[in-house]
């Protein structure tokens, strides 16, 4: 654990920051069979690259959509629980670099601390011009991310980590995610967008459940 990481290029950040952050296009995550909308941007990102890691595999859900859609690279598993059989338990036994890393759903459950150490080793683990993919709650969803889920011990905001990614000399990508169905009727469009403007606009808060991030080291064709 290396606490200092929290403070790490700090000043740097704040400048980022201040400058203005990118746009964060809205994506859309359901309950399927088939690959929802953020899902097939992570697997779009990733589905050429020869080799990938994804670390808090959990349920191996996301390794057998991807392969069912087509992943045909080596896909190595990592994960501390037991309940599923996983390449590797801990990042430590890896000695090689990956094409391509998934990390979803899993740095909430870490203090901040530990969080950004799993991030660096992750980082330290990309082969050249390869790219991270992070997903997590969002800490600025008006539906407090912290109370939904007793094993979550931080939550980060968009802003914040692109811009600690940013300052480890990353290009990175952001997006908003909203659990939302694929088809809903004009009604409940309507009766949304109302509810987003309020919250946004109104509250200064934002209606986006989670938030995805895809870092890639320089010069990489995306």
């Amino acid at each position: 654990m290396q606490p200092n990481l929290v403070y790490l290029n700090y000043w740097q950040r704040k400048d980022l920051l201040k400058s203005g952050t990118p746009n964060f296009p809205l994506l859309r995550w359901w309950v399927s069979s088939e690959l929802c909308e953020v899902e097939q941007v992570i697997f779009n990102k990733v589905k050429n690259r020869d080799t990938l890691l994804d670390v808090g595999a959990g349920d191996l859900k996301i390794m057998q959509k991807f392969k069912k859609f087509g992943y045909s690279g080596k896909y190595d598993t990592q994960d501390i629980g037991t309940e599923f059989p996983y390449d590797y338990t801990s990042l430590d036994e890896i000695n090689h670099q990956y094409a391509s890393i998934l990390c979803l759903d899993v740095i909430e459950h870490l203090q901040i601390s530990e969080g950004l150490a799993l991030i660096h080793k992750m980082v330290n683990l990309l082969a050249p011009n390869g790219l991270i993919i992070i997903q997590t709650p969002n800490a600025r969803c008006i539906r407090s991310p912290l109370i939904s889920d007793m094993s979550h011990l931080h939550c980060y905001n968009l802003p914040d980590l692109w811009a600690y990614l940013t300052s480890l000399g990353l290009h990175v990508d952001g997006y908003r995610v909203v659990f939302e169905g694929e088809y809903k009727n004009i009604l409940y469009k309507i009766t949304q967008n109302i509810r987003k403007y309020i919250i946004t606009r109104i509250l200064g808060l934002d209606y986006a459940d989670n938030i995805v991030v895809i870092a890639y080291k320089q010069n990489i064709l995306k």
